[in-house]
């Protein structure tokens, strides 16, 4: 895959993330976009401390315009297994995407010896939070911090869960 192919695909990643957005989020998702690039392995494992450490971790880095993204991607492109689109953070003047990234060198030896010589994957994602399930919308900035809406919506859920649980009923 050369320079111009990874430029294509990143481009229709972040297409389908702009358009996730509008579709999920109540947030204004500006169309002048910056990126940061993330390996996988940056951040520690466990679910709470993934999120803290990747917000932790992504708010240190120099954002990139798109081209500076793309040589970097392009440098690993022979050890790039997944490559995954997030929305880092967003406002009305700016969206920050997060190019995250996966090495085939992490991977299982008996499955590398499989998947070492196929083209990597390309993702787009939106993190939804645990009660965006009954299909509303939420904030796009849930990750870095939320705001006022994010944590009121978290209290009521965590209301919800807890009386479902003394009346014994059963939770998705």
């Amino acid at each position: 895959m050369n320079q111009e192919d990874l430029k294509n695909n990143i481009e229709f990643c972040v297409a389908s993330v702009l358009k996730l957005a509008k579709v999920h989020c109540w947030n204004i998702v500006s169309d002048n976009l910056f990126f940061i690039v993330s390996d996988f392995n940056e951040f520690e494992s466990g679910f709470r401390e993934y999120r803290a450490s990747r917000s932790r971790i992504n708010n240190s880095k120099m954002v990139l315009d798109l081209d500076s993204a793309i040589e970097i991607l392009h440098r690993e492109m022979e050890d790039l297994y997944d490559v995954i689109l997030y929305i880092f953070r967003t406002n009305k003047n700016e969206t920050i995407l997060e190019i995250q990234y996966y090495r085939k060198s992490n991977l299982n030896p008996d499955y590398l010896a499989l998947v070492k010589d196929n083209m990597p994957m390309f993702h787009s994602k939106i993190p939804m939070p645990v009660y965006a399930w009954e299909g509303g919308k939420f904030d796009a900035n849930w990750e870095s911090g939320g705001g006022i809406d994010h944590r009121w919506k978290i209290f009521w859920w965590r209301n919800f869960l807890y009386k479902r649980k003394i009346r014994g009923k059963k939770i998705r």
